[in-house]
């Protein structure tokens, strides 16, 4: 099973030096007797006949990555204690340093004090486990799978490539047939859950009632069932391999939802997130993850996204696995991304220029069609390749598009002013060049100007029309569609 496999051996590599920081607790030498038999049925046992391993460590997935649970010592006899039970349903791992390793299930209510037996010979075809229907079916299937798998490899030795090629196929039909068998006769299995997770919707080419779809109506109905194969209400399907849940999410925004406008992009994401508040950890793995895309998007319209999440599940107290100042602080940069949304008015800035005279954003913007607004600083890297960039667009399209532009110092100092009015001469920036010293707002705060430059593209009534552009999407895109829209 594809969505089953372990990670890269590099990611073993790293997971097995993690786990080895782990230490086994002895169970308290002055504990009761019969808390001492307590103790010993908590436990989870491992045997593997023949090892000479001195150290096996156990570690579950949890979206793209593995962690570490517990290791435990070889007693002499092969046998491995883990005294750290599995806590969460989910598919958890046993593994060595030589990167052997096996896989086992966590779910349904089933107490994981399971004792697994195996050979170091081959631990996932030895595989046998006492205590959990669960995992017996889970191997079950793996060693029908493995016997396919097999068959496979021993027919490439004896095959031409033309034959094989078609007996691959026909190994492959089997194996999605197995699949299915077990899907279909275990269906409340958490593995058979899985594989059915990473089973793609099936998109219809008519309706109930026989009419033929559109593309556009096959487009919806693939987003709005994008997840009908995922139980997003069960926990355990966040701790699966990446391929399984965590690439599901990324294909949903990275492929279903690409290039979408902000709108529509809220009302499926929200679909997809009630769903999963019956799973907390599910509801908090894509509240969050949504959240952060959108966050550390380019995308100058998603902003909007962004806003959206914190004001309906952080402000509302729905993330509550967020820190009370975590949450202040997405709240309170929300409240201000809230005001700069492109197609809000920008708020109003009073500046002085290098010669010490006022001026208005609003009347700069009067008096042309469209207004570049920069905040940038000559100790910025990024700002000088791309002030000058972006000047040269300026110079190249003010008299066709009538742009004006308003160019504040985001660090003024006694330091850095004079850096500022030298790259101003040295690259001939002779556009509005306003120190943001002293101003009739903290535009730091208003405009969120944490790193530079940040630029906006505002119409004559100060109104947000485009930012976080490039010079190139400045002028490849942005003046495009103006242009466009004017005609």
């Amino acid at each position: 099973m594809k969505a089953c496999k372990m990670q890269t051996m590099k990611a073993r590599i790293i997971l097995v030096a993690a786990l080895a920081l782990l230490v086994v607790l002895p169970v308290g030498v002055q504990a009761q007797k019969k808390g001492k038999k307590q103790a010993e049925k908590n436990v989870l046992t491992l045997h593997i006949e023949n090892s000479a391993d001195d150290t096996v460590y156990m570690g579950n997935y949890y979206a793209k990555g593995t962690y570490a649970t517990d290791t435990a010592l070889n007693d002499g006899k092969g046998n491995y204690v883990f005294k750290r039970l599995p806590e969460y349903d989910g598919l958890y791992f046993f593994t060595n340093q030589k990167g052997k390793y096996v896989e086992f299930v966590v779910y349904g209510g089933e107490k994981p004090t399971f004792e697994f037996t195996t050979n170091d010979e081959d631990w996932k075809a030895f595989m046998r486990v006492k205590g959990s229907r669960e995992n017996e079916v889970f191997f079950a299937f793996h060693n029908e799978r493995r016997l396919l798998m097999e068959k496979l490899e021993e027919a490439s030795k004896k095959m031409k490539k033309e034959e094989f090629e078609e007996y691959r196929k026909e190994v492959l039909r089997e194996n999605d047939t197995l699949m299915l068998k077990y899907i279909d006769k275990y269906p409340d299995c958490m593995f058979t859950k899985m594989m059915l997770a990473t089973k793609p919707v099936e998109v219809p080419f008519v309706n109930a009632a026989g009419d033929s779809l559109s593309q556009n109506e096959r487009y919806y109905y693939y987003v709005d069932h994008f997840f009908d194969n995922v139980p997003l209400n069960e926990d355990f399907i966040v701790r699966t391999p990446q391929g399984t849940f965590y690439q599901k999410v990324e294909d949903f925004f990275n492929q279903a939802l690409k290039n979408q406008m902000p709108e529509f992009i809220i009302e499926k994401t929200d679909r997809v997130i009630e769903r999963s508040r019956p799973a907390p950890e599910v509801f908090k793995y894509l509240v969050h993850t949504t959240a952060e895309r959108f966050l550390q998007s380019n995308v100058m319209v998603y902003d909007e996204v962004y806003v959206h999440m914190i004001k309906k599940y952080y402000a509302s107290g729905d993330a509550v696995w967020a820190s009370p100042s975590a949450i202040d602080e997405n709240v309170k940069r929300a409240e201000t991304w809230e005001k700069i949304l492109v197609g809000k008015q920008a708020p109003e800035l009073i500046l002085k220029d290098t010669l010490g005279a006022y001026h208005m954003l609003g009347m700069e913007c009067k008096r042309h069609k469209y207004t570049l607004l920069m905040f940038w600083s000559p100790t910025c890297g990024h700002c000088k390749v791309t002030i000058p960039e972006l000047h040269e667009k300026y110079v190249k399209y003010k008299d066709e598009y009538d742009i004006g532009a308003f160019a504040i110092l985001s660090e003024p100092d006694d330091h850095t002013r004079p850096l500022w009015k030298k790259f101003i001469k040295d690259h001939d920036l002779n556009w509005l060049n306003l120190d943001g010293g002293e101003c009739n707002i903290d535009w730091k705060e208003v405009y969120d100007v944490i790193t530079t430059p940040k630029i906006f593209l505002l119409d004559q009534d100060r109104k947000i029309i485009a930012k976080k552009f490039s010079p190139e999407v400045f002028e490849e895109v942005i003046l495009k569609q103006l242009e466009k829209n004017n005609k």
